[in-house]
């Protein structure tokens, strides 16, 4: 069921919120309406992550491969991602080198086969609207952003509340921890 759950989410999300990913301005900065619209691709970037596919995609097709190692079940990526290297390169889209490598370790991916695979976690599902986020700037400094969101819950009445950290890497804001948006 959970499962299902997982699968209806990221179809919501591929019609709901397609929003782009890009808070790099000419200049730099990071507006909270930036900062916004690229937590939302975050969210869409980590739920694809746990998911094994590209949420985003119009037509991501896999065939679902599963196995269980050591006691934790397992599920191969999609051919997308099937490599660290694809992996990465999608990721590092909204998030820092340093926060993929955490959350890959957080999250159990292994390469078993030659091929890239995610302990099956019912856990990454997220019902809020970042397209209504509200983001107040807590903390700045040259390199570094702190927002605090406040986001309506999508199937309740009720709002949440997210801080993500942001930093520029290179002229590019990217975030610092992989399920910051969830």
């Amino acid at each position: 069921m959970k499962k299902l759950i997982s699968i209806l989410f990221a179809a919501i999300v591929l019609f709901a919120f397609n929003i782009g990913a890009s808070a790099h301005t000419a200049n730099g900065s990071l507006t909270s309406a930036n900062a916004a619209k690229l937590s939302s691709s975050a969210r869409d970037h980590f739920q694809s992550f746990v998911l094994g596919y590209n949420v985003k995609a119009k037509d991501s097709k896999c065939k679902v491969s599963q196995f269980t190692l050591k006691g934790v079940k397992y599920q191969y990526y999609c051919s997308e991602f099937n490599t660290k290297a694809k992996l990465t390169k999608y990721m590092n889209e909204v998030f820092t080198l340093n926060a993929i490598k955490k959350g890959m370790k957080k999250y159990k991916i292994i390469e078993y086969k030659g091929k890239l695979a995610f302990a099956i976690n019912d856990s990454a599902t997220s019902f809020i609207d970042w397209n209504k986020a509200k983001g107040k700037l807590l903390y700045q400094r040259k390199d570094v952003k702190l927002y605090e969101f406040t986001i309506p819950e999508v199937t309740e009445n009720k709002l949440e509340k997210r801080k993500v950290t942001f930093v520029n890497v290179k002229g590019k804001w990217l975030i610092n921890q992989v399920d910051a948006a969830i």
